[in-house]
């Protein structure tokens, strides 16, 4: 009997145990932000390359033996500063030839001019006929002018003996020589060295037809704005990572897109002379662009955005349990995510946590950010110099000075009477 009790109460004990109360899971922990929106500023990047605003090919300007090299390669050269001799003895002999031609000439033009001045007074005297008198006219202003003729040939065989010396087009460092002493170099064709800008440098870059078409997309539909004639001012990152900021501006957009490549080509111009890393020519770098701002958009944290079937997508936490709210995502912003629409001020976007929940679930937030404490006056447009790259001097701008020609012209025949 004592047996059949003491089974009974075990079993009793069993049953009340089997009905305890079921213990309800943990709610998932989650991070939030509260939605702003504000005036996102955005900036692009792309390799590019240096290159010099006078980078300049040193062409001669007449044919013959290189002569003697008058500088040091790789060294700074001043404007019309000599850097060839060509051998000017042939240039010489051609001088000498034009002023023995003019000297024939004019005597020849003299003495027409006699005949002229008699035929003047006979026929005063009615002693030739008009036919004659007209004749010798017609002779003395055909040899006038071919003196004027033998002028221009002793001209161009002054400025042909002055290209003799080939000189600097501009102010920079000259690369290396593609020529030597005793070489044949051809006017106007044979390229001798590359000289190369120092102070103003460009920065020719591309920007792919996207990126083109994103920004005027904004533009249209007034949501961004960009700086005036796209005047992005730039950032340069150096191939070991060095960082120049504010090194200059877009200074060129073309007019047409890249028909070869797809492609817009831009430029920008860079005051060398206020940068402690000195860009040389040739050099490649990578360029940011900075200027174009989103204004009044939502900017929230990639990881807060998923992808389902019907599109992008967010969490949403309202009156503590998980809503499901759908977005128009735009551009990428390091680690943020431009929203273009589905998004409104005060909305708690999950942004940690998202992927251990479900829609109508209720959740414990952690953490929230509250972005209406952002800066909502952010620059909207990159200040640019409104001047553009300093004009140069042309190389066609120089004016000779006899006296200080490396090669003086020996003239027996000084007929100018010090006109040229």
């Amino acid at each position: 009997m004592k047996k059949i009790l003491t089974v009974l109460l075990c079993s009793s004990i069993l049953v009340a145990g089997c009905t305890k109360k079921k213990v309800e899971p943990p709610k998932p922990h989650v991070d939030v932000l509260v939605t702003q929106s504000y005036n996102v500023p955005y900036s692009f990047d792309y390799p590019a390359l240096v290159q010099g605003v006078v980078d300049y090919k040193v062409v001669p300007r007449v044919s013959g033996a290189i002569y003697s090299q008058l500088y040091t390669e790789g060294s700074y050269v001043k404007k019309d500063q000599p850097l060839y001799q060509i051998d000017p003895r042939p240039y010489e002999l051609a001088l000498q030839n034009a002023q023995g031609q003019l000297i024939k000439d004019k005597a020849a033009m003299d003495n027409y001019k006699i005949i002229y001045d008699r035929y003047v007074r006979l026929y005063a005297a009615e002693a030739v006929s008009k036919q004659d008198l007209e004749m010798q006219t017609i002779n003395y202003q055909a040899a006038v002018g071919q003196v004027e003729t033998d002028k221009a040939a002793v001209n161009d065989a002054k400025l042909n003996l002055e290209y003799c010396v080939v000189r600097s087009p501009s102010d920079g460092y000259i690369a290396e020589r593609q020529v030597t002493v005793g070489d044949m170099v051809t006017a106007f064709q044979t390229v001798t060295n590359i000289v190369n800008s120092v102070n103003d440098m460009y920065i020719v870059f591309s920007m792919p037809e996207n990126d083109r078409l994103s920004i005027q997309n904004a533009l249209l539909s007034q949501t961004a704005t960009v700086p005036d004639s796209y005047k992005f001012r730039v950032d340069l990152q150096l191939a070991d990572g060095t960082m120049v900021n504010d090194a200059g501006y877009v200074q060129f957009t073309d007019t047409r897109i890249n028909l070869q490549n797809g492609v817009w080509n831009m430029r920008a111009y860079v005051d060398n002379t206020n940068l402690k890393n000195q860009l040389l020519a040739g050099q490649f770098v990578h360029i940011y662009l900075h200027g174009l701002t989103y204004d009044n958009a939502f900017a929230i944290p990639q990881e807060a955005v998923a992808r389902g079937d019907d599109g992008f997508f967010v969490y949403v936490i309202k009156d503590g349990k998980v809503t499901k709210q759908n977005v128009e995502v735009g551009q990428m912003i390091g680690g943020l995510w431009i929203i273009k629409s589905g998004l409104s001020n005060g909305m708690h976007v999950v942004t940690a946590g998202g992927v251990k929940i479900a829609v109508g679930e209720e959740v414990v937030v952690d953490k929230t950010i509250n972005q209406d404490k952002t800066d909502p006056n952010n620059p909207a447009k990159a200040s640019a110099p409104a001047s553009v790259t300093p004009a140069k001097a042309n190389a066609s701008d120089y004016v000779a000075d006899p006296s200080k020609r490396a090669v003086q012209i020996e003239s027996n025949a000084d007929i100018y009477d010090g006109q040229y």
